[in-house]
């Protein structure tokens, strides 16, 4: 079977036609010569008989019933005649031919195939036969004469060949140097009287020069020519010499190619016929139609290499046509170079002389000519790539631009949205446009693919891939541009929102079914998204089972992001009232879209319901009241370098005498202003604290002092110039009205007892301005005086553990130093940081105090520095460690971590000594230490997270692990001598067992514990 000769190629089925056609076309032929039969019968004129004929009686009967033989209906019978017998012999010769073809169908397939092998069989011979007979014309030219290698041998050794005839020819004498010097000056001279005086030279061939017997004319960015003539009559003919092409890129034409022999033959046959002009007119059209061929060669070149499947090369006579971003929907775009004829458009000839064809570009951009643009193509170098780019490039601003100017005009005037392109005339890789919405790290980068006219949008993400795909399948892509991408910022805006307030506990208010009309006509915006969210606290159940209908909404516009405060309806459907929250900075700047920043806005929320629903009660009562803005400070961290941030609260003011329902004639112990203001939720996030401020008036200031001196109210305060504040507690959506007029009471009432005291001359015990005593724990005591040069003092007994920090107490407390921020967040003022200090660390104060009181006289092992409230030191000699212990916040928790220092830069310096190794033992202990748990502790690798209560045992389970790896005789020589100073030369302090206070400004970074 391997000898057999190959298969033969079976012809395809769409060649052949089916059967099902020939009798579809037979049977439409017979329908058709019936159709012309009947017609032709009904031409025919048919005898019609005199008089009205009988009923029943018509033309196709005869005379008493008698058949009809009359010359039409033996005509017509003829006709039907022979129309059967025409299709019966059609069809039958139909069946004859159907009856064959199943017999020998199969053999008739193998003729069919054997015939088409056989007529390609002489296509490809006529073909080789072709190709042959070329070829032999081809090697025609390339034909060399066999070598005559006796005549060459003797000419070369003798310098003559004897059978060679001599003719007598006298050799001309050899020229000399200054003979060709004089002839070839002679020729320049006669070159140059020729030009200057007898020949009329077109004004293109009037840049030349003339050297070494030649004239060279130069036409920039196309050749030079040099030629020369042997006589100063311009009758005398011109003689072609040599041509150089002055364009990149461009063929050296060398004197011994076929290109130089065909040139020469052409300008000299031109030089003698025509002159210069006509040589010019020939050059120069040659240049330009091989300037083009150039060009078109490097598109056919782009086209095989990174171009592929991107352009579309239409060459068409002496033009080029190269139409790019084939795959783009809408109308298509290309260039188009080709030969411009110079001649103006009246056909007027300029003083200068006719017009020379020219290299013209002409640029359509989607189906319309752009003109008046300077493309700037360089026809000395031809580049069609760059040509390409350039004009990419100018498509690709114009579509940016487009796109911009669309989507500004959507942007109010006073908008946080920004729009920057970056637009380049030569390379589109450079062109982008970048759109951010609400804050600059909520952006995206636009830009089109040079190659395909594709939109890519940066940064690949889910959703910009589907914006991206659905801009490039639109019809209109600017159009989906100016509308895809705020929609797709505004959705990773709202992301962004979404995953801030899920960190702060908010819930979305889902329930509540607005539609965006109603938002729109709320807030008067182009509303594109919104988000209804309800913080902590604010979905409480009042008195009467109602659930309060208050939303705090996200709204998202084209300016950016923006805080509303709405008032639902009773189904959720509508909004009766919409208040915006103001968050800008003082200088003008938008407030970043983080935690930090939704916290504040829901604190100035709540105060806004709050405040509201205050002054409805009001005014059911009637009693005036005024609601003002506030602006709130907040700080800004140095390394931001923003500048300093501001959040717009509101305060409720109002006259104490309306609210008292004071009478003329009573006696007025309250200035007229009242202010009110709301300082967020309790910890219980279901009642919000209150302070009502005021002042008293001058002469009865001095009795209240003395009250409260004496008694135990601590939400009631009063400063020395009669102001005071009252704290209140309310439940969220409630107004405070009636506490606020009960309390104003409940001091008067204290006024006037305070005043009859006065009269029967008795004093209080309990408290003073000057000096307040307290208790916090069980037995813990402090007093603080206010009285003091230096500010505010604590004091505390000697067997009170705070007794060892108390500079760190006295410097939170006079607001010196802010305290652990940790423990500040939500801390008002410095006392409240301050009583909040003292909570927080009493258990670490306690477990120093026992840990140093457990080892009597080992004043290093432990030895604890205290560098401020929320950050100690624990240093051990034996075995040589140090450990760090800060105070950290989590959430709304807050966490001891205790850090050890191996490898810290902040280790001892006796750690870091290059010398200094830790101990295998203690390095196995801490390893099984900070991998295990016990109560109010757990390990994190690194180190150990305590509670404020587990703090001790974590502490405790730390110095026996550590005490438990000492070495016996101690660390060291070279450890201690090492440890002895400080890298920067300074001596170690002495470590005497106690608390080292040290007193600079250490900053610690808040580092969130997962």
């Amino acid at each position: 079977m391997g000898q057999l000769p190959p298969e033969l190629q079976h012809c395809a089925s769409e060649h052949y036609h089916p059967l099902s056609k020939l009798l579809s076309r037979m049977a439409q032929e017979c329908f058709n010569d019936l159709g012309e039969m009947l017609t032709s019968m009904a031409d025919i004129p048919s005898a019609q008989p005199n008089g009205l004929l009988p009923n029943g009686m018509g033309t196709h009967t005869g005379v008493n019933s008698l058949p009809d033989n009359s010359d039409a209906n033996r005509q017509k019978k003829l006709l039907m005649m022979k129309f059967a017998h025409d299709n019966r012999g059609k069809f039958i010769k139909v069946l004859v031919l159907f009856e064959w073809a199943r017999k020998a169908s199969r053999d008739i397939v193998k003729m069919v195939d054997v015939n088409q092998w056989i007529q390609e069989q002489l296509v490809q011979g006529d073909h080789v036969t072709y190709d042959i007979y070329h070829t032999k014309m081809a090697l025609a030219g390339m034909r060399q004469p066999n070598p005559d290698i006796r005549t060459a041998l003797e000419i070369l050794s003798a310098g003559k060949a004897s059978w060679i005839p001599d003719l007598g020819f006298i050799p001309p004498e050899p020229m000399s140097s200054e003979k060709s010097r004089k002839l070839l000056r002679y020729m320049n001279t006669s070159l140059a009287i020729r030009l200057n005086i007898h020949e009329t030279l077109p004004r293109h061939l009037r840049n030349w020069r003339i050297a070494s017997g030649r004239a060279s004319f130069v036409v920039p960015g196309e050749f030079e020519l040099d030629a020369t003539a042997f006589s100063e009559d311009a009758s005398d003919q011109w003689h072609f010499i040599d041509i150089r092409l002055l364009f990149s890129p461009a063929p050296i034409v060398a004197a011994d190619g076929q290109f130089y022999a065909f040139v020469k033959r052409q300008l000299d046959s031109i030089l003698r016929q025509s002159g210069l002009s006509a040589c010019f007119d020939f050059l120069h059209n040659f240049i330009l139609t091989h300037k083009v061929s150039i060009l078109r060669s490097q598109a056919f070149d782009l086209l095989r290499a990174d171009w592929a499947g991107a352009l579309r090369v239409e060459p068409v006579h002496r033009s080029l046509v190269v139409q790019y971003w084939l795959d783009r929907p809408g109308r298509k775009s290309w260039v188009e170079i080709g030969l411009s004829s110079g001649r103006s458009r009246n056909d007027k000839t300029s003083w200068r002389g006719s017009g020379v064809a020219s290299l013209a570009i002409r640029w359509f951009r989607q189906g319309v000519e752009v003109k008046g643009i300077d493309l700037k193509v360089d026809w000395n170098n031809l580049s069609i790539e760059r040509i390409l780019k350039r004009v990419i490039a100018l498509h690709v601003a114009h579509l940016l631009r487009s796109a911009r100017n669309q989507i500004t005009l959507r942007l109010a005037p006073r908008s946080w949205t920004k729009v920057n392109s970056v637009l380049s005339e030569t390379e589109p890789c450079d062109c982008s446009l970048e759109l951010s919405l609400g804050t600059l790290q909520n952006k995206t980068r636009v830009s089109i693919d040079p190659v395909t006219g594709r939109f890519e949008l940066r940064p690949c993400t889910p959703p910009t891939a589907r914006a991206e795909r659905a801009i490039n399948q639109s019809k209109d892509p600017l159009v989906t541009v100016s509308t895809a991408l705020p929609h797709l910022l505004s959705s990773s805006l709202q992301d962004l929102i979404q995953q801030c307030a899920h960190r702060l506990g908010w819930k979305s208010a889902t329930r509540y079914a607005l539609r965006v009309d109603t938002v729109k006509h709320a807030v008067k915006l182009d509303v594109m998204q919104f988000a209804l969210y309800a913080p902590r606290g604010w979905a409480p159940k009042t008195p009467g089972g109602m659930t309060t209908k208050w939303a705090l909404a996200a709204v998202i516009d084209p300016a950016g992001e923006s805080w509303w405060i709405f008032e639902l309806g009773s189904r959720g459907t509508t909004v009766e009232f919409a208040e915006q929250v103001t968050t800008e900075s003082l200088g003008q700047h938008k407030l970043p879209t983080n935690q930090k920043t939704l916290a504040s806005i829901e604190r100035i929320a709540a105060q806004f319901i709050c405040f509201r629903v205050t002054d409805r009660a009001l005014q059911k009562r009637g009693i005036p009241s005024f609601l003002e803005r506030q602006l709130a400070l907040r700080s800004i961290t140095p390394r931001s370098g923003a500048s300093q941030a501001a959040l717009h609260g509101w305060v409720l003011r109002l006259r104490a005498p309306d609210l008292l329902n004071s009478k003329p004639h009573d006696e007025q112990w309250i200035e007229s202003g009242l202010r009110i203001t709301c300082h967020g939720f309790r910890t219980d996030y279901r009642n919000v604290w209150h302070i009502v401020s005021g002042t008293m008036i001058k002469s009865a200031d001095i009795d209240m002092q003395k009250l409260m001196a004496g008694s135990t109210q601590k939400d009631i305060t009063f400063s020395d110039n009669g102001a005071f504040s009252i704290l209140l507690s309310t439940p969220f959506g409630e107004p405070i009205i009636n506490q606020v007029t009960a309390r104003l009471r409940e001091i008067d009432r204290l006024r006037s007892f305070a005043i009859t005291l006065k009269k029967r001359k008795m004093k209080l015990r309990a408290s003073s301005l000057e000096q307040v005593e307290f208790q916090y724990g069980k037995d813990s005591k402090a007093t603080v005086n206010f009285n003091q040069k230096g500010g505010i003092k604590v004091v505390f007994q000697d067997t009170n553990p705070h007794y060892r920090v108390r500079t760190f107490l006295n410097n939170i407390i006079n607001e010196k130093s802010p305290g652990p921020p940790a423990l500040r967040q939500d801390d008002h003022s410095a006392l409240d940081r301050f009583c909040t200090t003292l909570m927080y660390t009493r258990p670490m104060i306690r477990i120093i105090d026992e840990l140093q009181a457990g080892n009597p006289g080992n004043v290093k092992d432990p030895a604890i520095h205290a560098h401020s409230m929320g950050t100690y030191r624990f240093t051990y000699n034996n075995p040589m460690c140090s450990f760090d212990v800060r105070i950290r916040p989590k959430q709304d928790a807050t966490y001891w971590h205790i850090e050890d220092n191996d490898g810290q830069e902040s280790r001892p310096s006796a750690e870091r000594n290059p010398n200094h190794k830790r101990i295998e033992s203690l390095k196995t202990a801490l390893h099984v230490l900070f991998r295990s748990q016990g109560e109010g502790w757990i390990g994190v690798r690194s180190g150990i997270i305590a509670e404020l209560d587990g703090v001790p045992n974590a502490l405790k389970k730390l110095q026996e692990t550590v005490l438990s790896c000492a070495v016996e005789g101690g660390p060291e020589k070279n450890d201690n001598e090492s440890s002895a100073t400080l890298p920067n030369g300074k001596p170690k302090p002495p470590e005497n067992g106690t608390i080292g206070v040290v007193n600079m400004q250490t900053q610690h970074d808040v580092i969130t514990i997962d």
